[in-house]
């Protein structure tokens, strides 16, 4: 470990929070991975217990060699623990687990080697290459995918260390999903995945660690993608045919794996009819009543519950929620979803946010209903994540369309309302169930009629 004091070295003029706040950098060399890593400021993530059979194998097969002087400008090596941290101790070591069978090592991904300067967003580059016991290792342990890219040449590669020769030319610095910091690469070989797990790809692209550097650094620069890519086409090779076979899906019918693997996120235009009734009406003034009718249901239909309660509230009822208090749902409704439709970050979109045409308190609903506030539901979940108020309200108004965020197929219809089933439970109250055609009206009043049923 090192500690870096003399920060020369990062972009003076920064703007970056984390980079101007910084006053030294610790630096780990850590066993099994291609390069030091720069960490970000504060605490860290360490084990508490380790399997020592796996420690006493770490400390017999050194990764690092032993350095003569610190690898970076400005830095000293670490001798023992930050002063405000002594009393923290390494981890303990456990017996190792007990197994009857001979352990065989698993099936691995496939993998190729590219230049650490080759490496491009997206990549799955090999950050620990060893971990014992070999055997227990699971199909592609160890690789991760690169979220950021920057380049150290020259005279500011020289500026960042002691020996600028021994990068060879070029320093490849990358942020890597799951790694508090920056990985500093010397111009070798580095090993990518031929052909990730489409399904992990498609999560740690959705919920990036850190899209870009942790650090600016000055004179980095960051490689042009579309060259990246194409360069990487003349190295990456085909992948086994059997790779596919090594990642089972963790989805459970071929629709949600879709939605998984194709879908976006985002506000779109939902058929109120296509959205679950509530799972529970938490703060709702009507949460009482709701529950005495549920408990004339069977168990597992208490949405059935909530849903007959919603018909059986009168205009009075509704304008008495301190959830429903709008000027015009509908108008706050079309105006969300005029928003989503525009260029993110657009002066269209800029303009539409005003939403100048709406009183001030169908405002505040409009900006809730696009920020933190979102009606959140994603395709074919059987509870909506967030929202269930506003929602009541607009339904409650008539609004046919709902303005839903959440995860979605961008080519599929959600507008349609959902047909009928051919079977439906019926109950009245105090009655036996019984199954039969379409359910009665509910009863007549002027805002539960207009409601989507």
């Amino acid at each position: 470990m090192e500690v870096i004091s003399g920060i020369g070295f990062l972009a003076p003029g920064s703007t970056h929070v984390r980079t101007r706040a910084a006053r030294q950098i610790a630096v780990v060399f850590c066993h099994g991975m291609p390069g030091p890593v720069m960490l970000i400021e504060g605490d860290q993530w360490t084990l508490g217990e380790v399997d020592g059979e796996r420690a006493r194998w770490d400390s017999a097969h050194p990764w690092w060699p032993e350095m003569p002087e610190p690898l970076f400008a400005g830095s000293r090596l670490a001798t023992g623990p930050h002063p405000f941290r002594s009393n923290v101790q390494g981890p303990e070591l456990v017996p190792p687990a007990v197994s009857s069978e001979p352990q065989l090592p698993r099936q691995r991904a496939a993998v190729f080697d590219k230049p650490a300067h080759r490496l491009m967003v997206g990549d799955y580059l090999q950050i620990h290459a060893l971990r014992h016991p070999e055997w227990d290792m699971r199909i592609d342990e160890g690789f991760h995918r690169v979220e950021w890219i920057g380049h150290l040449t020259g005279d500011a590669l020289a500026g960042a260390l002691n020996d600028p020769d021994g990068a060879r030319g070029r320093l490849t610095l990358a942020s890597v999903h799951g790694l508090s910091g920056i990985l500093v690469l010397p111009e070798v070989p580095v090993s990518v995945l031929i052909q990730p797990n489409p399904e992990r790809r498609r999560s740690d692209k959705d919920e990036a660690w850190h899209e870009g550097p942790f650090y600016e650094l000055t004179g980095v620069t960051e490689p042009d993608l579309t060259e990246q890519q194409h360069a990487d086409a003349g190295l990456r090779p085909e992948p086994p045919g059997s790779e596919a076979a090594l990642y089972p899906s963790r989805f459970s019918s071929p629709a949600q794996r879709a939605l998984h693997l194709d879908g976006k996120t985002g506000i779109r235009p939902v058929a109120a009819s296509r959205l679950p009734w509530p799972h529970d009406l938490f703060k709702c003034p009507y949460g009482e009543r709701a529950k005495a009718l549920a408990a004339t249901y069977p168990d597992g239909h208490g949405k059935t519950a909530r849903a007959e309660l919603f018909t059986r509230l009168d205009e009075q009822a509704f304008a008495a929620c301190p959830y429903q208090q709008a000027d015009d749902w509908r108008a706050i409704a079309e105006a969300v979803l005029t928003f989503a439709r525009a260029e993110p970050d657009s002066d269209e979109q800029d303009r539409l946010y005003h939403a100048t045409h709406l009183s001030d308190r169908d405002r505040a609903w409009f900006r809730s209903l696009i920020g933190g506030g979102h009606i959140w539901w994603d395709t074919g979940r059987q509870n909506l994540t967030n929202g269930q108020h506003r929602l009541c309200a607009l339904r409650a108004a008539g609004v046919a369309v709902i303005p839903v965020y959440g995860r979605h197929l961008p080519d599929h219809d959600e507008t349609t309302t959902r047909p009928r089933r051919p079977r439906t439970l019926r109950h009245t109250p105090g009655a036996p169930w019984r199954t039969s055609g379409p359910p009665a009206s509910p009863p007549s009043s002027s805002r539960a009629s207009s409601a989507p049923t």
